[in-house]
């Protein structure tokens, strides 16, 4: 079953190296929590604040995590030395979005979803579900970090090592005035792809409305 929905906002980020000018200064005044945020965490807040989007629920999505925390991890225990304490808590999937509530105080639903290639897609309905049923305005947001050292020896899926989408959506009568395609987006990770294509579809349209599945 499909269901209708405005989108309120739309934002994007990404760099074959690393995302500069994340404004995180600015966004993130505080320089003790602003030391601790991960790569995939200041992307968050910079595409929540292109957005405008600061308290309600959100759906965040990332098919390889924090590469770096758990980098740091695997690289510790090798070389048998102590586990950092701040590698080992921003080491699991809810680290973007648990720095971003902690920023805004936002006590809201937070979901994170992890699935491969099929994670934006998946964060697409679950979001969608979660508006319908709980009927407000919900973030949508996919992340991807993978700049780590000898990343390149591995990595065959992206040209961006550091990427990210976002869009908020809240439920509507209004009938769909987009068709979203699927595209296969050469250069960012799979994972990516679905939102990348709700989110190119609607950034140069007026009041845009899709339907999404729940």
């Amino acid at each position: 079953m499909k269901m209708n929905f405005k989108v309120t906002a739309v934002a994007k980020v990404y760099a074959e190296s690393k995302c500069e000018n994340l404004d995180e200064k600015r966004l993130v005044p505080k320089m003790m929590l602003r030391r601790r945020l991960t790569r995939s965490a200041k992307m968050m807040i910079y595409l929540s604040d292109q957005c405008h989007f600061s308290d309600g629920p959100v759906v965040y999505g990332s098919a390889y995590g924090e590469m770096q925390a758990t980098a740091d991890i695997v690289g510790a225990i090798a070389s048998t030395q102590p586990i950092s304490p701040t590698a080992f808590q921003n080491s699991v999937y809810n680290t973007a979005p648990s720095y971003f509530s902690l920023l805004y105080g936002n006590k809201n639903e937070i979901l994170t979803i992890s699935s491969g290639s099929d994670t934006s897609a998946n964060v697409l309905q679950s979001a969608a579900l979660q508006a319908v049923t709980m009927n407000t305005e919900v973030l949508l947001v996919c992340t991807e970090a993978l700049n780590i050292p000898n990343i390149n020896e591995v990595n065959s899926c992206t040209d961006y090592l550091e990427a990210g989408v976002a869009l908020s959506i809240t439920p509507t009568d209004v009938l769909p005035n987009i068709t979203v395609i699927k595209n296969e987006h050469k250069g960012f990770s799979p994972s990516l792809w679905a939102m990348l294509d709700v989110v190119n579809a609607c950034e140069t349209k007026a009041d845009p409305v899709i339907a999404l599945e729940l």
